[in-house]
């Protein structure tokens, strides 16, 4: 397995020490790390990858898992564009203290389209910017208040490594190995919504964690013949068009021997 990491480090906003300690466990785990290096291309064969000195080297690789985030939703550009609204490279907008757009105080913008001082796009912004702009919404409803300045409460930072490590950022304290992976899991299913939620999450996870089972299911195909017969069975529905060279060529063999055309049916599967 290879890592790729446009940093200096994996899991930057750790601080040195974690981040050392979970590409240690990782190295362990037979991951190879590549730091400085960035993306530049994905094909279904590999990818490309500009590493520290400039080059570009091609890996061959059938999975790929991007973990690197993503762009906004098209929405916030639109938003954008209508109200004279920013945005940053990620396309998010960016939003006034109490999370409303410039000029616009009725419309909020939380969640991953809002950049609200720069703050990453994980979960825990976009809980606290959303139950703001519902309790803001709501007194203004009920009282004609305006919106006051949000807030952002940092409570920490979490990161699984491996099945029984992870490390833990919170407050001051920092933690790694089993005892972080403890308090990641008292955490996650504490953040769950929902009795049973928490106790179908609990019943996967000691499955998981105590065996080598996992609860989830993935479907493995080989992507190359798919495609291949895709190809195919379009190409074959284009020559059954009325009109069409191939659909012709059938109807008049048809009609020399019984006078009339013979449908034909097209597998999509290769049983051979």
């Amino acid at each position: 397995m290879l890592l790729f990491e446009g940093g200096p480090e994996i899991l930057p906003a750790f601080g040195d020490r974690l981040s050392g300690k979970a590409a240690r466990e990782l190295e362990k785990m037979g991951v190879k790390i590549h730091v400085n290096s960035i993306v530049t291309h994905i094909d279904a064969d590999g990818i490309d990858v500009k590493g520290p000195d400039g080059s570009t080297q091609h890996f061959s690789a059938k999975t790929k898992v991007w973990a690197a985030g993503v762009l906004a939703s098209p929405l916030a550009k639109l938003l954008a564009q209508a109200t004279g609204a920013t945005c940053d490279r990620t396309g998010r907008i960016k939003v006034e203290s109490d999370c409303s757009l410039p000029g616009h105080s009725e419309v909020f913008v939380v969640g991953d389209m809002m950049n609200h001082n720069d703050l990453p796009g994980v979960a825990e912004v976009a809980i606290q910017s959303g139950l703001h702009a519902a309790r803001a919404i709501r007194e203004r409803v009920k009282s004609g208040a305006k919106a006051v300045p949000w807030k952002y409460r940092d409570l920490g930072s979490m990161a699984a490594v491996d099945r029984r490590s992870a490390i833990v950022s919170m407050h001051g304290i920092r933690l790694s190995g089993r005892v972080a992976w403890l308090l990641w899991l008292v955490v996650h299913i504490t953040f769950l919504t929902g009795f049973t939620n928490r106790i179908t999450a609990l019943i996967h996870w000691f499955y998981s964690f105590v065996g080598t089972r996992c609860g989830e299911r993935a479907i493995i195909a080989n992507l190359d013949r798919l495609l291949a017969h895709g190809q195919q069975g379009r190409n074959d529905r284009r020559n059954d068009r009325p009109g069409s060279e191939g659909s012709s060529r059938r109807q008049a063999g048809a009609g020399e021997t019984t006078g009339r055309p013979i449908p034909v049916a097209h597998s999509l599967h290769d049983n051979g």
